[in-house]
Parts: structure tokens; C-alpha cells; sequence
């Protein structure tokens, strides 16, 4: 399967005058750190971006890291996820937002074996509001005490066909980066996670 990086959103509410995909954690760009997880999976072919506008500066960067870009509308996540998949030519697409600083390659092979498992047509990856909870996390949308986790699998030849969700507790799922509290967090999960090892 393909990856898609979805870098186009305006990241209004970090209050910073920087994209929100470059923004850094523990030296690198939030983006960087997506990519590194994508690039060392063997479950993904080709990795592709979606940067808007907003993110001009962003789409320089993952150009001169090898990625190829499409420059999208900007108008929300939805419309601008298909424009790219249509612009692409895409099939079977893991697409993956890209303020996960914690992401890693194994949560991507772990999503994409859940994906072929199942066999649907769409996966979406959601972790347990209790899990944001523990951690004390703030989501920014919960669906029947889940929230939507940023890495999800669509097959855009199948677009109507049935979606299922993957239920996780895996907190590197969970931490999305949309204001500097959630960068602290991420550095403090980070932190805890590297004490359990």
C-alpha cells in the first residue's frame, strides 16, 4: 500500500507563527517524525504529502526529503484527502496526519496488519477516551467515547464500501500535536515511555 501525509492544516490554534508540520519536537520537525515511521515500514510502497497554502515551507522540506508532493485546495481535511487520492491515482492508501510525534514504524505495520486482516474497505484507527484520560491528554473530537486516532487506510477504488474501526490503547496513537500543551505532553509521554523500557 501507499502512504499519504496529510500537511496542509493551518495549525491556528499552536498560536505560533510556524507551520504546524514543522514545528519541532526533540529537534526535528513533527513531520519528520511521521515520515521516519512510514519510510521504515515495509507495508508501504510509496509515500506521498498533501500540504495547502499554509504549508508552503513544509512542502519544500519533505521535497527535499524525497517525497513527492500535491498541492491541494485547502479546504478542510476531507476534500483536500480526496483531491490528493484523485490527483495520485491512489488505491489502497494509509493516510496518516502529521502531528504524530510519537509515531513509530511498528504502529504503522500494526494498522496496515489489522487492515489486510479484516479485509474492508476502510479502517479507521480510534483509541479509548479512558486512554486520553490516563494520560491527560485533550482530544479534539471523541465519536462514542473514541477518539480518532490520525492513521487510518482507505482503498479509494472502494470509497462507498464498508468501514471498520481498530480500537487501540497504544498511546503513541493518541498523541497529536495542536498547541504547545499537547508538545509538552508528547515530550512527557515520551519520557515515560523511554522509563518503561
Amino acid at each position: 500500500m501507499d502512504a499519504l501525509i496529510m500537511a496542509g492544516g493551518r495549525g491556528t490554534r499552536l498560536k505560533l507563527d510556524v507551520e504546524k508540520p514543522l514545528l519541532e519536537f526533540e529537534g526535528r520537525p513533527l513531520v519528520e517524525h511521521v515520515l521516519t515511521a512510514l519510510q521504515g515500514a515495509r507495508s508501504i510502497e510509496r509515500i506521498f504529502a498533501a500540504t495547502t497554502a499554509h504549508t508552503p515551507g513544509t512542502a519544500q522540506l519533505l521535497k527535499r526529503l524525497g517525497v513527492e508532493v500535491v498541492h491541494t485546495p485547502g479546504r478542510g481535511y476531507v476534500a483536500d484527502l480526496r483531491y490528493a487520492v484523485e490527483a495520485l491515482e491512489l488505491g489502497v492508501v494509509m493516510v496518516v496526519v502529521s502531528d504524530l510525534p510519537l509515531l513509530r514504524t511498528q504502529e504503522i505495520e500494526e494498522v496496515a496488519r489489522e487492515y489486510r486482516r479484516r479485509g474492508s474497505a476502510a479502517l479507521a484507527t480510534m483509541v479509548p477516551l479512558e486512554v486520553f484520560h490516563r494520560y491527560g491528554l485533550t482530544p479534539t473530537l471523541v465519536i462514542r467515547n473514541h477518539v480518532p486516532a490520525g492513521v487510518n487506510i482507505i482503498n479509494a477504488r472502494r470509497l462507498d464500501g464498508k468501514e471498520e474501526n481498530y480500537i487501540t490503547e497504544n498511546i503513541r496513537l493518541a498523541v497529536n500535536v495542536n498547541s504547545l500543551e499537547d508538545l509538552r505532553k508528547a515530550e512527557e509521554i515520551r519520557r515515560i515511555l523511554n522509563a518503561d523500557k
